[in-house]
């Protein structure tokens, strides 16, 4: 990835959640303005409104990843606690020109990761246990690559704002999984793995993780990632996309982050 490219593309996700994380900041001015306006006082419906849009947007936008990481029940790890998973962040943030994220463990036994934040100052890498047991070093690098290919490129900011709108939604409205996707960009999990294995100089190792994490262990049915509100909005937002109720359906071949379709790609590269 060209500095200059990536770059660019930072800007510009940055710029789509700032304007993400605005949206209830709109919604309560407007509703501010219209209410001290019909009450015969516009001018301080007006400046309310726009303060009370303010505090909403500023509370969306600093409190996004936390609100997201409390709704997995994610733990701050430390070294200690992911000893092999450090030693191999440390080496590609410093390949990358990348600060190194806040570690975070979901105690599941499904194998998956995710990235959050604002941008790359704010990165929060949140990683399963079970992914953290059962990957070697080569493939564990695969997948922490490609996370960090979304902290580098700052897809996560978006995504992250997103989500967090709408996990409150989720038990009322059924698609805020694909809504997260969209706004997050189809093929984005595609591109992350190219951007990977071009940092990683190894496409067998994101393959074999891949395949891994395919071919592991379900969440448990009790667990948040098995159909809870925050596992379908952040869905698609994980290296693997996390299973639907229908387990024989949680992987379209026809999309292009789909595992499968990804796999395939990486014995051609």
């Amino acid at each position: 990835m060209q500095r200059a490219d990536a770059a660019a593309v930072s800007h510009h996700n940055r710029r789509r959640a700032r304007a993400i994380a605005a949206l209830p900041g709109v919604v309560v001015f407007g509703v501010v303005a219209l209410v001290l306006t019909g009450a015969g006082a516009p001018l301080v419906g007006l400046v309310a409104g726009a303060a009370a849009g303010a505090v909403v947007w500023a509370t969306v936008w600093l409190g996004a990843s936390s609100f997201v990481l409390r709704s997995l029940h994610a733990r701050r790890a430390d070294e200690e606690d992911l000893p092999s998973a450090y030693n191999l962040v440390e080496g590609l943030c410093a390949s990358m020109g990348l600060r190194l994220p806040a570690m975070w463990v979901v105690d599941d036994e499904a194998r998956d990761a995710l990235a959050l934040g604002r941008g790359p100052r704010t990165a929060a890498l949140v990683l399963t246990s079970g992914l953290a047991d059962a990957l070697g070093p080569v493939a564990m690098e695969g997948v922490l690559a490609h996370e960090l290919t979304h902290v580098k490129r700052c897809d996560i900011a978006p995504a992250t704002m997103s989500a967090a709108l709408l996990v409150p939604l989720a038990v009322f409205l059924p698609g805020t999984g694909a809504l997260v996707h969209r706004v997050a960009g189809h093929g984005r999990e595609f591109d992350a793995d190219r951007f990977a294995v071009a940092v990683t100089r190894y496409p067998p190792g994101l393959r074999e993780a891949l395949s891994e994490m395919v071919s592991g262990p379900l969440p448990r049915s009790r667990s948040l990632l098995a159909g809870s509100a925050v596992a379908r909005t952040t869905r698609w937002l994980w290296t693997v996309a996390l299973p639907v109720a229908d387990a024989a359906t949680s992987q379209l071949v026809d999309e292009l982050d789909a595992a499968p379709v990804r796999i395939a790609a990486l014995d051609e590269w």
